[in-house]
């Protein structure tokens, strides 16, 4: 449960927000997303993926309800990209604002990175504005070291759960910033 009063912004000049029907979308793009972690992914985490990939269609009926749930929590914002094709979901929490689902309808083409690129500044320049700090997990140590490119000040904490790494960043003073609004929103 968040216990912070600051929600992440609203976006929709950049990353309109879901209609109902996305939802369930968003549904199939993790199954696409467990599939392409199977194919590409190395040891535990490709191992990892199978599992998933294989409970999925079993646990579809207990997976419907709870996307319901999870998209109806007011602490949570989800931003999608204009051509409707990638989703980031930010929920706010006492410890900051974590980056918790990111999915596309085709793994692996640059959907989620132009999404990122069009999201992350302006949601970093209103992090540092509130003073609230942005987390996240990265599938691999690989990811990890992308996002990490992407993101000045997001630094590795540790190990993640179960796989992976956890980030977080800082919020910078709102006057020292360096994400400001005139970045290329990345849709091309």
């Amino acid at each position: 449960m968040a216990s912070t009063t600051v929600r992440p912004p609203v976006l929709d000049d950049v990353a309109p927000a879901p209609r109902v029907v996305d939802y369930a979308r968003f549904l199939w793009w993790y199954e696409r997303g467990f599939l392409h972690g199977a194919r590409h992914g190395r040891g535990g985490g490709r191992l990892l993926s199978i599992v998933l990939a294989v409970l999925w269609w079993p646990t579809l009926p207990l997976t419907v309800p709870i996307q319901i749930v999870l998209a109806a929590r007011p602490w949570a914002r989800y931003y999608m990209t204009p051509q409707r094709d990638a989703v980031l979901v930010i929920a706010a929490s006492r410890h900051g604002w974590h980056v918790q689902d990111h999915a596309s309808a085709r793994p692996g083409t640059g959907r989620g990175r132009a999404l990122r690129a069009a999201v992350i500044p302006k949601l970093l320049a209103a992090a540092d504005a509130e003073q609230v700090p942005v987390m996240a997990s990265a599938a691999t140590a690989g990811l990890a070291a992308g996002y990490m490119a992407e993101v000045s000040g997001l630094v590795d904490v540790g190990r993640g759960h179960p796989r992976g790494r956890r980030l977080r960043r800082p919020p910078a003073p709102a006057n020292d910033s360096p994400h400001r609004e005139e970045r290329h929103h990345g849709y091309e």
